[in-house]
This record gives structure tokens, C-alpha cells and sequence, in this order.
């Protein structure tokens, strides 16, 4: 049997076991709302209904402690089958959760429908979770912000693992990134230098107004959602949509592919708004210049630069300096620092 196959197996037993204990099942309904994205004509919002397991997010929690709470965060209780209830404007959707707890809109109206906006760029749905199978009525409310950029100059599309967050995932056998990931919280996660002043100056624009919205894209699982958030607002980076993928093993049919993840979203948001030119932001550890390389192609004369962030492996660096000389048309820059970025920026016209 393929690895893949029996860790889902294995997966699939273990919460077969956990439901028959009934473990967790005397723990309060919770939401895990997820920034979502929209235009006067389009919707697209997701979130998860979970059981509350009490993580604690103490900007002074001690080793042990970030340790069971990212062991709480990965052994989410989901709850399938809940019954819930979102509202956005004048509109109201239906949704009943999937195996793994998550439930989407993804939902086209006329412009004349959309909500007025109270915010330059942000908007609330209401998110009510009416029942489960388990508690029967519940009547939990919460709610869940989207960005809708009306007065945007250009988006801004964001890796987050050693682009902002240092997660060290050239290291060998990713050992210090599975030390990141379990013994670290939100306050003593890393953030490169000079990342936060450049965000802030993409957000601004040229105008200075602050109406860019920014996009996060990344491979981690949605269980660190709520570190993710606030390490941007600890280190003081633009808040926007954090598009991860699932950590879970569901049925085949709703799985979606590790590699094509990041690909999909980019794809998806300059998709959603097609008038918009975009800065897309990675680093050189991965596949981030492949993706994006594949994303200008498609969107010709929308993509105003791709920065590369150095991760100083040289092998890497040389691999993306030989893409960088194959190509004409697509601005592409690898840098070391982003002071470097935002003096190129400051040279285009992008930032102030």
C-alpha cells in the first residue's frame, strides 16, 4: 500500500476511534472564520466548524506550553455535518460542513447586490453555525472579514515560509522547521528584516492611502490559521486573506494537490480581479518563481514585478539567476534584502 494511502487509513481509523470514545465531544462549538475575498459582484468564503480545545494564543507561553498548543491545533476536532448559516449584505447562504469541518461559498450576484461598504477595502459576513449532529441546536455566532478593494492602485500576492516568516525549509530534513512549528508561538516566530516597512510601504502605494490589499499564499495547513494571523499583526504586516491548504486526509475527490496549492490560489485571486495589476512576492526555496513565472505568462502586462527573496542557498540562487536570464519580458528580481526590494520599488513608482 502507497504511504500516502495508508496514512490516510491510518487517519481515518484514528478519528473512527476518537468518535466512538466520544473524546472532545463535551467541548463548545467553534468557528475558525477565515478571511475571505470579494468584488461588487463575487463572494468567495471559507471556514471551518470545530470544537473549542482551548489554545492558548499568551504572547509569553513557554516551550511546553507553544508545544501542546500546536499539538492541539493539529488534532483538530472538525465537526461534519453541521448545519450553517452566513449572511453578507442582503445575502444568505447554506452550508452543511464536509468530513473535514469546512464549508465554502464561492457565489456571482449582480454589482447592484453586493453590500455597501463601511470600509475602503474591509467587510464582515455573519457567520451562524444553526446545528450539529451531536448538540442538536446551537445558535453560535461569529464573524468573518473580506476584503473587497474598490480603490486599489495594484494587489499584492504574498508567499509567507521564508519570504516573511523564517521557517528554514532548505534546512536538512526540515528539522528546524518542525522545531518552528512545535515549539514556537506567534511572538517568537521570526520575521525578516525590513519585510514589515516594505508591506506597509506595497500597502500604502504611491498615493499613500492604504487601500492595497494583500494576499497570503502558502503550503502550511489551515490548523496554524490563527498563528499565521497574529504574526502579522505582531510584526506588523498588511492583514489580508491567508490561503493554506488542508492538513487533513479526506475522500480523494476533495483533496487538493499539494503541488498545485499555491498555483491554484495565485490563479484564483488575479482570476477574481481581473482590472488589477499585481506585485507578486517569494523566496527562492522552493517553487515560488516557477509559479509565478506561470502566473505573468497567463496575465500578460498585469504582473509589475516578481521579487525573489534570496534564502542564500547557492544552488537555488544560480537556478533562479538562469530563469531570470531567460526571460525578457517579465520583471523579475532576486534580492537579498528588502531594503534592495523597496529601493526598486521606490525607483518604479510603486511605493512612496
Amino acid at each position: 500500500m502507497p504511504v500516502t494511502n495508508l496514512a490516510k487509513e491510518v487517519h481515518r481509523e484514528w478519528d473512527n476511534l476518537v468518535d466512538r470514545l466520544r473524546w472532545g465531544h463535551d467541548k463548545p462549538v467553534d468557528v475558525a472564520n477565515y478571511i475571505g475575498f470579494a468584488r461588487p459582484d463575487y463572494l468567495y468564503l471559507t471556514g471551518r466548524v470545530l470544537r473549542d480545545k482551548g489554545v492558548s494564543r499568551n504572547e509569553r507561553d513557554r516551550l511546553w506550553h507553544n508545544l501542546v498548543n500546536n499539538f492541539k491545533r493539529f488534532n483538530s476536532r472538525e465537526i461534519d455535518g453541521a448545519e450553517v448559516e452566513i449572511s453578507w449584505g442582503e445575502h444568505t447562504f447554506h452550508r452543511t460542513t464536509d468530513s473535514e469541518g469546512y464549508f465554502q461559498i464561492e457565489h456571482h450576484c449582480d454589482p447592484s447586490e453586493a453590500p455597501s461598504l463601511d470600509d475602503a477595502l474591509w467587510q464582515e459576513a455573519t457567520v451562524r453555525v444553526v446545528s450539529t449532529p451531536l448538540n442538536g441546536e446551537v445558535n453560535h455566532i461569529s464573524h468573518s472579514d473580506v476584503i473587497m478593494p474598490i480603490e486599489a492602485e495594484y494587489g499584492v500576492i504574498s508567499d509567507i515560509d521564508d519570504t516573511i516568516l523564517k521557517t528554514d525549509v532548505t534546512s536538512r530534513l526540515k528539522l528546524k522547521t518542525l522545531m518552528h512549528t512545535f515549539l514556537k508561538n506567534a511572538s517568537n516566530r521570526r520575521a525578516f528584516e525590513g519585510v514589515s516597512a516594505f508591506y506597509q510601504a506595497l500597502q500604502l502605494g504611491p498615493d499613500g492611502k492604504g487601500y492595497n490589499p494583500f494576499f497570503y499564499v502558502s503550503n502550511s495547513p489551515w490548523n496554524l490559521y490563527d498563528l499565521l494571523l497574529d504574526f502579522l499583526h505582531l510584526n506588523h504586516l498588511p492583514r489580508g486573506p491567508i490561503l493554506l491548504r488542508d492538513f487533513g486526509l479526506p475522500a480523494e475527490d476533495t483533496v487538493q494537490s499539494f503541488k498545485t496549492h499555491k498555483a491554484d490560489m495565485v490563479d484564483k485571486i488575479l482570476s477574481t480581479y481581473p482590472d488589477l495589476q499585481f506585485i507578486l512576492l517569494g523566496d527562492s526555496g522552493e517553487h515560488d518563481t516557477d509559479i509565478y513565472l506561470e502566473a505573468a505568462r497567463n496575465n500578460p502586462d498585469r504582473i509589475l514585478c516578481i521579487y525573489i527573496r534570496d534564502v542564500k542557498h547557492e544552488e537555488r540562487a544560480q537556478r533562479i539567476e538562469s530563469m531570470i536570464e531567460d526571460i525578457s519580458l517579465i520583471n523579475v528580481k532576486l534580492v537579498g534584502s528588502y531594503e534592495h526590494a523597496a529601493a526598486h520599488a521606490r525607483e518604479k513608482g510603486w511605493i512612496i
